[in-house]
């Protein structure tokens, strides 16, 4: 804290007005003691000890004038000396300043991107005007520990609430927007209120925004587009407005085309009226809304959340039996949840990156460390002229500072870099389109909090090493004159080096695992010719599903039903197509699993299996025969009908050695069988088929694989195969074409080949090899550069010993024997322990495994010999660190070493 106050005053006297009141202040001070002295030691007069105070203190301007020296410009242009001082430092010693700034800037640029990320996760502010003061309100279901966005009911209530204004709701909707050429495409558009254009005000190019009038029953149908789909769609048309278009079966007037970038409530490309006056709402029924407002003048969050409460304790107390394990919160409008656990975990990453800069500076600290001991003879010479050592810790904490300023730099524009161009087009892959409040620009906030990571990164790597070197300066001053002293590597270096060639080992072996990991999946045959195959998500445009009752579902699914037989039948009398089938999850995907149990064996155990509901033409069109049984007919599609088949896997894993053909089974609805598990129906295998992608392609256990067969569209969306006659990518824009034409309601979501189904996986594990590469290197340099700092440091303080040695007879094996001994030991410690970690990686990979019947197996002989042989390389790699300084100590000749101190 002393530091802390000390370093707090010298920067407000950089202020000139708060100088001159300091200086002001301390003369008059000195003035009245002096007077008061006299008046009280000599018995003079108040007046007459007054001016002899100020004779005896002289001039007053004079003071004034050295008191602004010395408090002011005098120690700013000390530490701009420092400063140049330390820059100078980098420039004498370029290896240490790549090296150091390197490792310093991954640090920085690691917390940089991190921070940056989350802190677009949890933004508070939208920007909006008034954006900090844009809420919603979200209902906590303590049950399910989930938020519960069926609140139309409670929706009409909050409407009364004081404390926020301009209250709106809206609710996600995916939409067929069909063109004037009769062609459809998805668009992701909003329900929404009127207020939300009171909220987020913007000015339409063209036509209005949506007004409360559109929202009435019976009101005209309206649509307002958003600047992206109106240029794309309506080629920018500025007459569309008041033209009708239409989605799906249903029809709505444009009314309005709203600014470039507008995209409030979320990330929507249109607009539509939110009825919410529908009659007869009841308590946790109707469509899933979201709802905000705005803070009223006055209120903040507090009272409004306290009003929230109020009414919601309200509607419990007249609805128990739906409300009671509600609770309603009032949260910025860009929070995403109100999950407890999410503050925990970002603490923990944010103590996570803290700790890794400490970690990389120390590496750093290490090298500084060395390079101040080899000047330990100018330090104990600037300190016997009269340097204190807090002088000569500054020094050296300004070269640290000006080298994290560096490394600051380069690690920010590292982070813009990495945000720009990895993290925003990863998330878009992976998610889809981002809220629009998403900014991957270096924010403000970043920036600070990257160049206070750069400030304690200085703090360790210079401050650290700077008070152990200047630690007893007088004590080996004297010392040094007579020959000894000299300061000391303790066990925190040590175990510094240690860590480092453990991480050195440990990284380029992981590289090593994910990149045949990525081989792995690019080779992954899943029984037939992927790349010839079409992969297509449909859905249906609808009401949403929780208004529908059951009749109403019934017929929406039927329509669907009838819609993808009649577009099926379409599609294979083209020329380009030879066939079209129906699955719930494509090959290669992620498929639901499922508990079973072979009621029909002696040995009976339950296992989880991957499932897919399957068209009785899937294997025909895969081209996959059944390799014993039968396969699926259309008789199988009757609801009585309890019959499934497995596949080559599933034999393997659940049945080796035997036919499965006949055997009955029970299989659970989840994951786990449940208690009533004879109550479960029993299905009969009727056929076993090749192994067909059933295992998703970052899975590394075998899969047991099981088909059910299954009218297509009867539970929702489902992905129809469409194979081509050649390349399917080229029959992807008829498929859409033909898909409006039979049912506009028939939404196409996403078409991808099959043989690409995993490449978002593998992007994302080529990213991480890349940026694990990246850290490997660091590593290393680090590791090597430490190693040769502190053996360097080690044969320089040795210098005499090593001539008085070599004087008196010993060998050279001697020599290096005890110049090698610590830096072997400490390297050979990070290696068995990077070496640990490897193996303890791979046995865990190995270990992964998801049934019980099968038992994992270990790391096999040749990865084995590989961890070893791997193991020495990494320490003949490392020992190539000690070859110049033990070159360089054997070469000293005894007399040059007896004058050296």
């Amino acid at each position: 804290m002393t530091w802390f106050h000390a370093a707090r005053a010298r920067l407000r006297l950089l202020s000139r007005r708060a100088a001159e009141s300091r200086i002001d202040d301390e003369i008059r001070f000195h003035i009245e003691m002096e007077t008061e002295r006299l008046v009280r030691e000599h018995q003079l007069d108040p007046d007459e000890a007054r001016r002899r105070a100020l004779v005896t203190f002289g001039g007053v301007d004079k003071h004034k004038e050295a008191l602004r020296d010395e408090r002011g410009t005098a120690w700013f242009n000390g530490l701009s000396l420092d400063l140049k001082l330390g820059a100078r430092m980098l420039v004498k010693y370029p290896g240490l300043t790549v090296v150091g700034g390197l490792a310093m800037a991954f640090g920085i640029w690691f917390g940089a991107v991190t921070f940056h990320l989350f802190g677009i996760l949890q933004s508070t502010e939208l920007p909006l005007p008034d954006g900090d003061r844009i809420v919603q309100i979200q209902n906590w279901d303590l049950q399910t520990q989930d938020d519960e966005d069926r609140v139309l009911y409670d929706y009409q209530l909050y409407r009364g609430l004081r404390s926020i204004t301009d209250l709106g709701a809206y609710r996600n909707a995916s939409v067929n927007l069909v063109g004037s050429d009769g062609s459809a495409q998805p668009a992701v558009a909003a329900e929404v209120t009127a207020s939300a254009f009171r909220i987020a005000p913007a000015r339409p190019p063209h036509g209005r925004v949506l007004a409360p009038a559109d929202e009435r029953p019976g009101a005209e149908p309206v649509v307002l587009l958003g600047y992206d789909l109106w240029r794309d769609r309506f080629d920018g048309d500025p007459h569309v407005i008041g033209r009708i278009v239409q989605f799906g079966t249903n029809f709505a007037t444009v009314v309005g085309v709203m600014p470039e970038g507008y995209a409030f409530p979320m990330s929507h490309e249109l607009w539509l009226p939110l009825r919410t006056d529908a009659p007869g709402v009841e308590p946790r029924e109707g469509v899933e809304i979201n709802v905000f407002g705005r803070l009223a003048p006055g209120a903040n969050f507090e009272s409004a959340q306290a009003e929230v409460r109020s009414l919601t304790k309200r509607i419990a107390a007249e609805h128990p039996t739906t409300h009671a394990q509600l609770q309603a919160h009032v949260l910025p409008y860009a929070q995403m949840s109100v999950n407890p656990d999410e503050q925990w975990t970002l603490a923990l990453i944010y103590f996570f990156i803290v700790m890794l800069v400490v970690v990389v500076c120390s590496t750093v600290a290490l090298l500084l460390f060395a390079r101040a001991a080899s000047r330990e003879t100018e330090i104990l010479v600037r300190s016997a002229l009269g340097a204190s050592r807090r002088r000569i810790v500054t020094q050296l904490f300004a070269e640290a500072l000006v080298l994290a300023g560096l490394a600051a730099a380069v690690g920010l524009l590292m982070a813009q870099l990495a945000l720009t161009r990895l993290g925003e087009p990863y998330l878009v892959l992976n998610y889809g389109r981002l809220p629009f409040w998403y900014d991957f620009d270096l924010s403000p906030q970043t920036i600070v909090y990257a160049l206070l990571l750069a400030v304690l990164g200085a703090v360790v790597a210079g401050v650290v090493p700077a008070r152990k070197i200047t630690r007893g300066l007088g004590t080996r001053l004297r010392a040094g004159t007579a020959g000894g002293g000299g300061v000391s590597f303790g066990g925190v270096w040590t175990a510094v080096i240690v860590v480092q060639v453990a991480l050195t080992v440990a990284f380029p072996a992981t590289v090593l695992l994910v990149h045949s990991e990525i081989k792995r999946i690019e080779s992954y045959d899943v029984g037939f010719r992927a790349q010839d195959y079409l992969g297509v998500n449909v859905g249906i445009d609808g009401p949403p599903e929780e208004t529908l009752d059951s009749t109403s579902s019934a017929a929406l699914l039927a329509r669907f039903s009838t819609s993808l037989e009649a577009l099926r039948q379409r599609l294979e009398s083209e020329p380009g197509i030879a066939g079209v089938t129906f699955v719930d999850r494509l090959p290669r995907d992620y498929h639901v699993e499922r508990r079973l149990e072979v009621v029909t064996m002696p040995d009976t155990f339950s296992v989880e299996v991957a499932t897919a509901s399957i068209h009785p033409s899937y294997f025909d069109v895969l081209q996959a025969p059944v390799r014993a049984g039968r396969a699926f007919s259309m008789g199988d599609l009757s609801p009585d009908a309890r019959v499934v088949i497995v596949d080559q896997g599933f034999v393997d894993v659940v049945m080796p050695g035997r036919n499965p053909v006949g055997h009955l089974v029970r299989i659970s609805k989840g994951r786990t069988l449940d208690s009533n598990t004879a109550e479960l129906p029993l299905y009969e295998i009727i056929g076993v088929v090749d192994e067909l992608g059933m295992a998703h392609v970052g899975q590394r256990s075998r899969s047991a694989g099981l088909y059910f067969p299954f009218v297509p569209g009867s539970r929702g969306a489902l992905n129809m195969i469409v194979r081509g006659r050649g390349d399917p990518l080229t029959v992807a824009p008829r498929v859409r074409e033909l898909a409006t034409s039979v049912d506009p309601t028939l939404r196409i979501e996403s078409m991808t080949r099959l043989d690409q189904v995993a490449n978002p996986f593998l992007w994302f594990l080529g990213l991480w090899v890349r940026v694990t590469a990246g850290l490997t290197a660091v590593a290393l340099l680090l590791s090597l550069s430490g190693i040769y700092a502190v053996l360097s440091y080690t044969v320089a303080r040795r210098t005499r010993e090593i001539g008085v040695r070599v004087a008196l007879g010993a060998n050279a094996r001697g020599v290096i024997t005890s110049i090698f001994r610590k830096p072997l030991t400490q390297v050979t410690l990070g290696v068995v322990a990077g070496t640990t970690l490897i193996a303890l990686a791979a046995l865990g990979l190995q270990r992964t495994t998801e049934f019980s019947a099968v038992e994992p197996r270990g790391l096999t002989a040749g990865e084995i010999a590989m961890l070893i042989g791997y193991a020495i390389l990494m320490v003949g790699v490392c020992m190539l660190a000690c070859v110049v300084p033990t070159i360089r100590a054997l070469r000293v000749q005894p007399t040059e070493a007896l004058r050296a101190e």
